[in-house]
């Protein structure tokens, strides 16, 4: 995920996804396209001399005509730069405190089975990311829908980050599971999600370099879920309490139906 080759002038290409098979076969994460996006135009820029700061970029996943995987084109990216960023979002006021937050594994070892509970140490043992949820697989509150964890890159990986690389990981984190706060939304509504896609993916920049080994934390709430459809917004901050990056997110759902003759629609607002 944090490496890419410049094999022309402006054309890159990389080895990944570093996911594999986790979460489908033949289904990239979306994190994982829009960091390698974004190294690109970064690369491009410093390589012409460019000393404007990326600001925002919009990547479309279904219109496509520039980033490629295995030969199909699936993705759009708009970039744009400018002398200044964006103003940041305040830190969310009612995040805990990391040294509050138990580790993956206490969480793991609590499980109430053993497929549950080996699944979670596949999922950790194959991602380059580690995590700390304090509102994750369940919503605070009834009507709340905000997923928010802490994460950092494994110390492990590290090294493999270029010093002036940090940011390629805090935008993998901007689409790194967005779809759970709509997951639990579905789930209140007694829904269930059978499978989810994003559709837009809007990232606004409010500072350029970042330290890539420190836990950042990752805050995202679905406002807006009706029919297919649901809108997420989110932020990514550093350990100062800073934004580093804000977005906004369409994503596209696919529902099941409990079977049973009076169903609860589904509208957030």
């Amino acid at each position: 995920m944090l490496s890419i080759d410049n094999i022309d002038d402006n054309i890159y290409r990389s080895e990944g996804p570093h996911i594999g098979g986790i979460v489908g076969p033949n289904r990239l994460f979306g994190g994982y396209i829009a960091a390698q996006v974004y190294e690109a135009v970064r690369n491009y820029k410093n390589k012409n001399n460019d000393k404007n700061v990326i600001f925002s970029m919009h990547y479309n996943f279904v219109s496509a005509v520039e980033v490629y995987h295995e030969n199909k084109s699936i993705g759009l990216a708009h970039v744009k730069t400018d002398n200044t960023f964006l103003k940041k979002p305040p830190y969310p006021a009612n995040a805990p405190a990391f040294l509050n937050i138990p580790s993956m594994e206490t969480i793991i070892a609590t499980l109430p089975s053993n497929k549950l509970r080996t699944e979670f140490e596949f999922f950790l043992k194959h991602f380059v990311f580690e995590l700390r949820p304090v509102h994750f697989m369940f919503s605070p509150g009834p009507g709340d829908h905000r997923v928010m964890y802490y994460a950092r890159i494994s110390p492990e990986c590290v090294d493999y980050i270029r010093e002036d690389g940090g940011m390629v990981a805090v935008v993998a984190l901007s689409d790194f599971f967005v779809l759970q706060s709509v997951t639990n939304a579905i789930k209140e509504a007694g829904m269930k999600m059978t499978t989810g896609a994003s559709l837009h993916h809007k990232l606004y920049f409010h500072q350029e370099k970042v330290e890539a080994s420190q836990w950042f934390l990752v805050e995202t709430r679905t406002e807006i879920a009706t029919g297919n459809k649901a809108k997420i917004f989110g932020g990514v901050f550093d350990s100062n309490k800073e934004c580093i990056v804000s977005f906004i997110q369409e994503a596209y759902v696919l529902l099941s139906f409990p079977p049973i003759q009076k169903r609860t629609s589904l509208t957030v607002l």
